[in-house]
């Protein structure tokens, strides 16, 4: 853990106080109302095609639950 800890950029209390300010400026530009996906599923399916063997027909599928974000003012 020593190695990681001289890896860090700026030494001291300053250095430690940059990366924690870094640490909240990066949360409060992110952004927590973006729509979350809760289910994922994808599924791909091939067979060759009827005239041409060489040819693969190749179809995916993706089923995805989404939960919006509700808007705080309005709830």
């Amino acid at each position: 853990m020593s190695q990681q800890q001289n890896n860090l950029p700026g030494k001291g209390l300053l250095g430690w106080l940059g990366r924690q300010v870094g640490h909240v400026t990066k949360a409060v530009k992110t952004d927590v109302t973006a729509p979350k996906t809760v289910y994922r599923n994808e599924t791909v399916e091939e067979t060759p095609h009827p005239d041409n063997p060489s040819v693969i027909l190749r179809r995916t599928i993706v089923d995805e639950a989404v939960v919006k974000a509700t808007d705080k003012k309005n709830a």
